[in-house]
């Protein structure tokens, strides 16, 4: 082949296309991964369990909200027919940062609140033993001693117990 015969090669893509192209799949791919996370079912008895949307819906609703603004934002400033005055990217931050902050301002005058606080769960007990535990502590010391701690142990009482039980003696007859 002589070199007269080569021409120049022409990309059937421009490279932009291609770079918003796989801009577009990473995003869709982040994005599924992002709401799968948020939804995500919640365990049984372990707290915090699940994702977002079942742990705070409130918070849920207020951050969809503000991404659908922004999304809405976007959208006006790129088929808008006047040029913006700080052209089209300051529009859009500007647009952006007026969203989050009207969010957070509704988030704080949300009626009731906006995150949900969930009461403190009760601390389990641990389970009785099979044994049971003595309710008094045996003293080991002999009647009338003084254990450590200032008490002195008490003798057994001295009663005339055993007499009082016997039948009396019957007369004959």
């Amino acid at each position: 082949m002589s070199p007269s015969r080569r021409q120049q090669f022409i990309p059937s893509r421009p490279r932009s296309e291609v770079i918003i192209a796989v801009a577009v799949g990473v995003g869709i791919v982040a994005g599924t991964a992002l709401i799968i996370w948020l939804i995500r079912p919640g365990t049984a008895g372990v707290p915090g369990g699940g994702g977002l949307v079942a742990r705070q819906p409130r918070m849920t609703i207020l951050l969809a909200l503000a991404a659908g603004a922004i999304g809405l934002v976007v959208a006006f400033v790129r088929r808008s027919r006047h040029r913006p005055r700080f052209g089209s990217r300051g529009a859009i931050a500007v647009g952006a940062a007026t969203v989050v902050v009207l969010a957070v301002v509704g988030g704080i005058f949300w009626p009731g609140g906006v995150v949900r606080h969930w009461p403190r769960q009760p601390k389990v007990a641990p389970t009785p033993s099979t044994n049971p535990v003595p309710s008094t502590p045996a003293t080991t010391s002999k009647p009338g001693t003084t254990l450590k701690t200032g008490t002195t142990v008490a003798s057994p009482p001295t009663t005339p117990a055993a007499s009082a039980t016997t039948t009396p003696p019957t007369t004959g007859g």
